[in-house]
Order: C-alpha cells, then structure tokens, then sequence
C-alpha cells in the first residue's frame, strides 16, 4: 500500500486521491503536500492543520478523485 500512495503522491501531474478506511471515512488527498509517508503510517493534514495517522494496514483502498483532462 505504501508503494502505491507513493506513486499516487509522485505522480506528475498530481492527481487528488483518497485514502479509504472504512465504508463511510475517507481522507481526502488534495495536493501531495497534505500527506506524509512514513514506514508503517500515512500521516494525512487537512488545510486546517489537523492530522491523522493511518496505518496502511488500516487502508481499505484508494481512489483517484480528480480525472486528466
């Protein structure tokens, strides 16, 4: 999961995503700069400044949310 976030973030151009946790949560990926990958976690920033820390185990799936023109 971790290599897939990876290229997700790396990807030029960027393409917003979401990180799927559960049936009805799911964190919102707008640009590359509102995640952080660390070992075994993604650290996820909203524009507000709060932060969630999601284990990849945790991850159900992601989901691209902005299409290429």
């Amino acid at each position: 999961m971790r290599d897939q976030i990876a290229r997700l973030l790396h990807a030029r151009p960027f393409r917003s995503f979401a990180v799927e946790v559960d049936a009805d949560l799911a964190y919102s990926i707008p640009t590359a700069e509102h995640a952080l990958l660390a070992r075994t976690v993604i650290v996820i920033e909203d524009d507000s400044g709060y932060v969630d820390i999601v284990p990849y185990s945790a991850i159900r799936r992601l989901r691209v949310l902005q299409e290429l023109e």
